[in-house]
């Protein structure tokens, strides 16, 4: 075998190396930054310390560890880089396709992150694996990627991964932190008296309002409002703020069963649906603000 020929086989196999590890991140890139040293403001509704994140990456997987070796016959695995002032967190696969989690300390150092909001980031990661349909594409082929689509994996995070946790009593938190958030009486009035519903909400209403912080958006996310835009094609990168609390809003009003899973091609299986010709939304369905149900 010629030099040439090394080289060529070396560049595919790293080509394809990279392809199979690629990372799917919560949030778009930003150069927002939270170190050790910076503390949060006395206006936080949560302070999450180092030992208290670990806790929750432990009580996450503990509750999903099952539905993954159910739905992909392998191993979770979660890291915390507390040292990393970044605001964000990945997912990606290693090199025996184990889904792979990773969370940076800035991301959870962010004064608007709460202890649920935490479990809501952990589960839209993990939404990029178990999320299905629609996913992303590979570069800018038709090639459809391993990783379900950011809106899609907030849904996921809504329907299947935050109820899982939320229904867990050993999990519970006291109510008054949740009190603390001035939308509580909107998650109120859309969820009744279920307590999970109204958390899931919140937990999205902490993690849009992280979101917001990226960029300069000219609207606050609001429980008490919606995105109106509609898309003509299923956007799979990030949504706005305020789309993507609409879109955990319709995950914890959905109806279908958690542990009915959602399919890797039908973005019907496992979802409330509508079909774009319908004259009213659906309760659960997700918002046309990043999917278009025709396409």
């Amino acid at each position: 075998m010629n030099n040439l020929r090394r080289l060529k086989i070396l560049i595919l196999s790293l080509a394809l190396l990279s392809v199979s590890v690629v990372r799917a991140d919560c949030f778009p890139s930003n150069d927002l930054s939270y170190p050790v040293s910076k503390r949060k403001s006395l206006s936080s509704l949560e302070s999450i310390n180092e030992f208290q994140a670990n806790q929750i990456i432990i009580n996450f997987k503990s509750v999903l560890k099952n539905e993954v070796r159910r739905q992909l016959g392998k191993e979770i695995i979660v890291s915390l880089d507390w040292e990393n002032p970044k605001v964000n967190a990945s997912a990606t696969l290693d090199n025996n396709d184990n889904p792979v989690i990773s969370i940076y300390g800035g991301m959870v150092r962010h004064p608007d992150l709460t202890v649920d909001g935490l479990y809501a980031i952990l589960c839209h990661e993990l939404g990029h694996h178990l999320g299905g349909a629609p996913k992303k594409k590979r570069g800018y082929s038709d090639k459809l990627s391993w990783s379900s689509a950011e809106g899609q994996s907030d849904y996921y995070a809504a329907t299947k991964c935050l109820p899982l946790i939320f229904n867990n009593s050993m999990l519970s938190p006291k109510i008054d932190m949740l009190a603390q958030t001035k939308e509580l009486e909107t998650t109120e009035l859309e969820c009744g008296n279920d307590l999970t519903c109204t958390r899931i909400l919140l937990s999205g209403f902490s993690v849009a309002k992280v979101f917001t912080t990226l960029r300069d958006y000219f609207n606050e996310p609001s429980l008490s409002l919606r995105d109106r835009n509609v898309v003509w094609e299923t956007d799979t990168g990030h949504p706005h703020p305020q789309c993507r609390l609409d879109t955990i809003r319709s995950g914890a009003l959905c109806s279908v069963s958690p542990s009915l899973p959602f399919d890797t091609l039908d973005p019907h299986v496992g979802s409330c649906y509508e079909y774009k010709n319908d004259q009213e939304a659906q309760p659960g369905a997700r918002p046309r603000c990043w999917f278009n149900p025709e396409n």
